[in-house]
């Protein structure tokens, strides 16, 4: 069975006299993974300063949690680029969000959510301007989690999946391409 399909791939890769996906991330991918391990070591010290600051209360296992999924993104990043790997936060991002991860737990989840759901949009618009799949499909499995991420940090903040659905389903991009024009 497992031939035939084989076969039958290649066959129509034959067809179409198109090149084998290319697997390693070209040039132009270490770029774009490398302003993404940025972006995910920023998100990591975002957390951080909420929980230095005295967020999380009943949830600080969680918000340690957050931080740590995305120190594994930036060093899974890193693995993939090797030694292009900047392995420096986005400091225009860290700063322009630090002031909103303070102690208070539900500004802080609320906060994280908008940084979440941003992160979400911009990976997955991401996914499909990777050349090489190893990045693409990295990326990709990252998304799935940091979209996870959004529903619990609105569940932090105390917001109801019925009341206020948008922050459970709607993300930040979604929202503004399908606002209705004035």
């Amino acid at each position: 069975m497992r031939e035939r399909v084989r076969e039958r791939n290649l066959v129509t890769a034959s067809k179409t006299n198109s090149a084998p996906p290319v697997r390693r991330p070209t040039a132009a991918d270490v770029e774009l993974l490398s302003a993404a391990q940025s972006t995910e070591l920023a998100a990591r010290d975002l957390y951080n300063s909420a929980i230095a600051a005295g967020a999380g209360g009943d949830h600080l296992a969680s918000l340690v949690a957050l931080s740590a999924h995305h120190d594994a993104y930036a060093q899974s990043i890193s693995s993939l680029i090797g030694a292009d790997a900047p392995q420096t936060r986005d400091d225009e991002l860290f700063n322009s969000l630090v002031a909103d991860f303070g102690s208070d737990t539900v500004g802080a989840a609320l906060a994280a959510h908008g940084l979440e759901n941003s992160i979400v949009a911009a990976h997955t618009t991401l996914v499909g301007e990777l050349v090489g799949t190893d990045g693409a499909a990295l990326m990709a499995s990252i998304v799935i989690t940091e979209a996870r991420h959004c529903v619990a940090l609105a569940t932090i903040a105390g917001k109801s999946p019925v009341a206020d659905i948008d922050l459970f389903l709607v993300t930040t991009a979604v929202a503004t391409t399908s606002a209705p024009s004035a």
